[in-house]
């Protein structure tokens, strides 16, 4: 038996379901997933970590064209950090922007809770 992950264990552990696991491995998002000797796919530590990073990249909205693009520049090597950096930077400026609209949006439904538990509908 290999060691790491089985893809249940990999789900459980991420909160990711199996079906967007194999997903992001057909998509590239995964790569070198080794199989044993019945197929089954074995995940590593850092299979672990990528997938948590894609995660964060993909609920904040990051196109998978774009993950795909970073995990490009990031196989490429050391000498693409600058374009990762960039790619990086202009995600989070995106990010921001959504985290204020939320922000507002939250204030907007707090004032009509509010009001309803005042009673002033």
């Amino acid at each position: 038996m290999m060691s790491g992950y089985n893809i249940a264990q990999l789900a459980e552990e991420t909160g990711l379901s199996a079906h967007t696991l194999r997903y992001y491995e057909k998509e590239s998002l995964i790569q070198d997933v080794p199989r044993d000797t019945g197929g089954r796919r074995y995940y590593g530590e850092a299979h672990l970590r990528v997938i948590r990073f894609v995660y964060a990249l993909r609920s904040t909205g990051m196109p998978i064209r774009e993950i795909k693009r970073y995990l490009a520049l990031y196989q490429a090597g050391e000498s693409t950090s600058d374009d990762r950096l960039a790619l990086l930077k202009a995600h989070r400026v995106e990010v921001k922007a959504q985290l204020g609209s939320i922000k507002s949006n939250l204030r907007i439904i707090d004032r009509k809770i509010q009001g309803y538990e005042q009673g002033k509908f």
